[in-house]
This record gives structure tokens, sequence and C-alpha cells, in this order.
């Protein structure tokens, strides 16, 4: 088990990407010789613990979700000494202290969600947030000593995370025909995985990708990423029917293209069967720690293996 004291930790501010955007990124790792690299985007609430302990209404939420307690979490979940280099984005603006933007890789309306409408509008050019993470990933390996950008890399979203998810596999879609560019990135040309864990924001559309005219184009990919979709009924069964018929588009979408993916849901730290879309139904016993404990209980291992066959 990796404790604080043997995994590496290193606190990055105001790391360059495209253009003059910035981000603070938080690395985490957990041996000598990288073999991959973990690249995680969290939730609302989610900070580094000093920050997000402060909090009047959910510091009590610091001890086990803070950026460090979640890369220990997920360090020791795939070993000690496995050279895992894990990357946390920090948003860039929050509301509260507590609601993240991720302002640099998507737009966000007036009522704070996600908005995917002009997707170009985000940079005003094309794969605006793709060329942002891969910026920002390039200039942090070169201020952390032992870091590698030659390694396999796993996208993973969590939460309002996965706003992000959602422009990225957006944008390989929409500028399919510009794959070339996006191939000659450090971070794409290397993309092993892509994945969603419970993905949710304040708004009604788009909580999981359900665009169909960019997913269609993924299928003219001669080799895509793996795609890793899991949920619990804290979003699914919460009263928010919108995420659940999100959920289930996102799913029939990539069916109906034979795009390969996996998917579970979990409650409790084990698997739960999902009911179908017509006998879905509130779930009132469903605290919010079932919405982060998804963070100890997906299959890390299959999400960042190379040579994952499980997929439909």
């Amino acid at each position: 088990m990796a404790s604080q004291e043997n995994m590496k930790t290193v606190s990055l501010s105001k790391v360059q990407g495209r253009d003059s955007l910035k981000n603070d990124i938080f690395f985490f790792s957990n041996g000598d010789q990288p073999i991959i690299s973990i690249v995680l985007f969290c939730g609302d609430l989610q900070n580094e613990s000093v920050i997000m302990s402060a909090h009047s209404q959910f510091g009590n939420l610091a001890e086990k979700w803070s950026f460090e307690s979640v890369a220990k979490l997920l360090l020791d979940r795939v070993g000690s000494n496995t050279g895992v280099q894990l990357w946390i984005i920090r948003a860039s603006r929050w509301s509260q202290n507590a609601f993240a933007f991720y302002d640099n890789f998507v737009r966000y309306n007036a009522a704070g969600a996600p908005d995917y409408s002009g997707i170009n509008n985000v940079g005003g050019t094309s794969f605006a947030a793709w060329r942002h993470l891969d910026a920002l990933i390039t200039n942090a390996v070169s201020r952390v000593e032992g870091a590698s950008i030659g390694v396999p890399f796993a996208v993973i979203g969590f939460s309002k995370g996965c706003s992000v998810m959602n422009q990225l596999i957006y944008e390989m879609g929409l500028f399919y025909d510009e794959r070339e560019f996006i191939e000659d990135l450090q971070i794409p040309s290397r993309l092993s995985s892509l994945t969603w864990l419970d993905s949710g924001h304040n708004g009604v559309n788009h909580l999981w990708p359900t665009w169909t005219a960019p997913l269609a184009r993924l299928r003219h990919f001669s080799s895509l990423p793996k795609l890793f979709i899991f949920a619990t009924p804290y979003q699914l069964c919460s009263g928010r029917p919108w995420n659940f018929r999100d959920f289930n588009t996102f799913l029939h979408t990539l069916r109906t293209f034979r795009l390969p993916f996996y998917s579970d849901t979990f409650f409790n730290g084990v698997h739960w069967q999902c009911p179908p879309s017509d006998g879905i139904q509130m779930l009132t016993d469903v605290s919010i720690e079932a919405h982060f404990e998804i963070l100890e209980c997906f299959p890390i291992h299959l999400c960042i293996s190379p040579n994952s066959t499980d997929l439909l």
C-alpha cells in the first residue's frame, strides 16, 4: 500500500497550456520507472486538502475525497511501485469555493452548465481542449523530475469532470478530417482509454455524450482509445431523469455504431443492476458518499491496462 510518505507529490501552480491559458496541476506517483499516466478531472467540491477541509459545508468530505486522498486511493488500488503517474488538473474557476468550472476546456452557459453548441468557441480553433491538455501535460512533465511524456495515457473524468470528457470525445469526432493534427500531439497519440465516472452537472442535456454526429464519426478511426462508462444510482436515480436518459442514450449510440466500450453500474461498492429505462425510479437512500465511492470500486486496472479485452 502506498503511504503519503512514499508517494511522490508535486504541486504545480499555473502550468502553461495553449495560448495564455493556465491550470494548476497536482502530480502523484508511486514508482521510479513510469509506465503509464492517468489524467484525472475531479468533480465539484474536490480540491487540495487545505482548501477543501476549510469549506464550512463540505469540509467533512476532504479526509476521503480531497486531491491527495483520491491520489493515495487510486495509487493504492493499482499497487505500490507500479510506475503510475497521476496528474490531477484543477478547474480554473470556482463558484462558492465548491463548484468547479473547467473553462479552459469547456464553455459553460450563464446557469453553469456545459455548452457544446459552439464547440469551436472554446478556443476559436479545432481540438481546443485537446491542444490545451496536451500543452498542459507536456509543460508539467518538464517541471517534474523523473516524469515522462513517453508513456500511454488514460484520461478519467469524475462527476463534473466528465464535462471535459464529453468535450474531448466530441472534438475527436467533429474534427475527424483533421485527425492528422491530433495524432501529432503527445497525449492523443498515446491515448489508451477514456473513462467516465458517474457523470453529472446541473444542466439537463449532455450529462453523458449524446451528440450523435461526432460519435458516429468515431467509427472511421482505424483505432480508438478504449471507452469505459461507470455510474451509480446517485446520478441515475436521483430524481433527475435526464441523467438516466443521457446515460442510456450514450450506451445505445455506442452500440449502434459498434464502438467498443465497457460499462457497469455500482452501489455501495458492488455491482448494482441498473433498472430498464421504463423501470427507473428515484432512490431516496442514496447519499453523496455513494457517488464518491465509485472511485473505490470502478475497475481501475481494466481502465489503465493496454491489453483490455473485456469490451463489447
